[in-house]
């Protein structure tokens, strides 16, 4: 009767490690992880799109009205930009972008400038100022659709409306000297002010995503966004075309 005890003992601790065997052999895998709510990026790059638009306006000068006309050409250049989205259903997502491009614009003037001594004998005075900065600001505002993976390759197709604030440097005045006799103002530069418009257009885009892991990677995307602006300068509007195509690459993040 002495041994009782330890055979139950014994027993009991081989039956619990039969049971720990048994649990371990069969224990649920782990629940898988789930899709990532929001993603974000940051991304820098390059609007290839070029742009020109005109303006002129009228001025008096010794009793008579003389008039300048303008041509703008607006070149390519760099943008940087972040967004992010929040998926609603399965590969469907809500999301915005802000992008801000910024460069110097060329342009050439042509003023006819009235004659200080002779009625209907202006002279023109022309010339290339640059340094005429062009600055756009665009909210894309986006439904997103995430193509079924492929690997670690992730396709986003992207599109909605699109506001751009447009602000650029305008010509106001031009400047020149005159000596007697009068016949000729060489060109000495311009005045000039900062028109500013803001308007609504589109953007549709594509975004190719390589995920490293399930949070971070890398994407390039390119995209066309389209906007007329009526810019407002000096008490006259002028109308000019935003946007245009953009390339641009940088990180994705996931979470």
């Amino acid at each position: 009767m002495r041994r009782l005890p330890t055979v139950f003992l014994s027993a009991t601790l081989m039956l619990c490690g039969g049971a720990a065997h048994a649990f371990a052999q069969t224990r649920l895998p782990l629940p898988p992880n789930p899709e990532p709510r929001v993603r974000a990026m940051i991304n820098g790059g390059y609007q290839p799109s070029t742009t020109t638009f005109d303006d002129s306006f009228t001025f008096s000068l010794y009793q008579e009205t003389g008039t300048t006309e303008a041509s703008y050409s607006v070149d390519a250049g760099a943008i940087f930009e972040g967004g992010a989205a929040v998926r609603l259903w399965k590969g469907l997502a809500l999301g915005g972008v802000i992008s801000h491009f910024t460069v110097d614009a060329a342009a050439t003037v042509t003023s006819s400038v009235p004659h200080p001594f002779f009625l209907q004998r202006n002279r023109d005075v022309s010339g290339e100022p640059d340094g005429l900065r062009r600055e756009e600001t665009a909210i894309h505002l986006q439904a997103q659709y995430q193509l079924p993976p492929a690997g670690k390759l992730h396709v986003v197709l992207a599109g909605g409306p699109t506001i751009i604030d447009v602000k650029q440097t305008i010509v106001i005045d031009v400047n020149y000297t005159e000596e007697f006799p009068y016949d000729t103002a060489p060109f000495t530069g311009v005045d000039s002010k900062r028109g500013t418009g803001t308007a609504m257009g589109f953007n549709a885009g594509v975004d190719f995503q390589w995920m490293f892991n399930p949070n971070l990677g890398a994407g390039a995307l390119v995209r066309f966004s389209k906007a007329t602006v009526d810019m407002n300068v000096d008490n006259r509007i002028i109308q000019v075309e935003a946007g245009g195509t953009q390339i641009a690459a940088g990180l994705r993040l996931a979470f």
